[in-house]
């Protein structure tokens, strides 16, 4: 089982002034990408959404910024050599799953590939109709098991963090993490064990 963080950029702070005072809702990790790699995480979660043309890091209504503003951290893990990216197109509506937008999001899935070849990259579908928007070669098995797919979730899904603190022990010791399993395992929160 491969140990992988779910919503992996969003530590980031978020660039609207009433996103701010909600963050702790929609933060599922606290460390960096660097950070998430050190504490066991070899799959990493992004998001992204097209607005005004410019890809951008989100976790549904949250924004973190550009997505050039992370490229160091896909460089690093390129780096490293043994890590995975599962990208979600992270549209939730008609008004912004446009051809526009999907061709936009077809292109930089591409390019990603291309570019860091030492990543594998996975997944591709939006957040819509739950459609593959791209086609990646790679498709893990994944296991989600984070506060807003976890019943009863409804405190939970608002403080993550309460939820990761209570069961990620019990969750990583049920899924060992075995070398010779390449399923992923989407937690929140990786450095609470």
């Amino acid at each position: 089982m491969i140990l992988g963080s779910h919503n992996s950029w969003s530590y980031l702070w978020p660039k609207k002034w009433w996103q701010k005072l909600l963050f702790f809702t929609a933060k599922c990790q606290r460390l960096d990408i660097q950070d998430q790699y050190w504490a066991g995480a070899r799959c990493f979660d992004l998001r992204i959404r097209f607005i005004n043309g410019e890809a951008h890091i989100v976790h549904n209504t949250f924004d973190y910024g550009k997505f050039n503003d992370i490229i160091w951290s896909l460089k690093w893990l390129n780096w490293m050599g043994d890590s995975k990216v599962r990208i979600i197109h992270d549209v939730m509506d008609e008004k912004c799953h446009t051809e526009a937008n999907i061709e936009s999001f077809r292109t930089l899935c591409k390019s990603l590939e291309s570019y860091f070849t030492n990543i594998k990259f996975w997944c591709g579908i939006n957040l819509v109709d739950w459609g593959e928007d791209y086609e990646f070669g790679y498709k893990p098995k994944c296991i989600e098991l984070y506060s807003s797919v976890c019943p009863p979730n409804v405190l939970d899904d608002w403080i993550p963090s309460f939820y990761a603190s209570i069961h990620n022990k019990s969750i990583r010791k049920w899924h060992q993490i075995d070398e010779d399993d390449s399923s992923i395992l989407l937690i929140d929160f990786v450095d609470k064990k």
